[in-house]
């Protein structure tokens, strides 16, 4: 069974982050701008949080605020769910699934490595 560490390896190594002191418009522009939906949120290294096209549909545009007043740390998901290099496909579908989420932190040792889509899932499974 393929582990995290190959879909890693076959990715390209561009990981999107954005900081907590940004604005929300920042980090819809950094999303647009690399056509992805969800940014990482990092500071000092450390991974504080995820923003998803989930998070500003819900705390954002519907109650119908202003994303260039608010801060991403204001909206962010802070409980992360995350996969190390060793975890097998079926661990991320079983992750995704039993939290409904379609992003997935790889981290080892505190160190964040990159991150496993569903839509990396998907590319795995159809590629058989």
């Amino acid at each position: 069974m393929e582990r995290v560490a190959e879909i890693l390896d076959a990715k390209p190594k561009d990981l999107f982050t954005v900081e907590p002191d940004h604005s929300v418009a920042e980090a819809i522009d950094s999303m647009r701008e690399h056509h992805i939906h969800s940014l990482l949120v990092v500071a000092d290294g450390q991974l504080l949080g995820i923003i998803t096209d989930r998070d500003l549909r819900r705390k954002v545009e519907g109650p119908g605020l202003d994303p260039s007043t608010l801060r991403v740390d204001q909206i962010m998901t802070r409980s992360l769910v995350t996969v190390d290099r060793q975890g097998t496909i079926q661990d991320c579908i079983r992750l995704m699934a039993d939290n409904t989420i379609h992003h997935l932190p790889v981290c080892e040792n505190g160190a964040l490595l990159g991150m496993v889509s569903w839509s990396d899932l998907m590319e795995l499974a159809l590629k058989d």
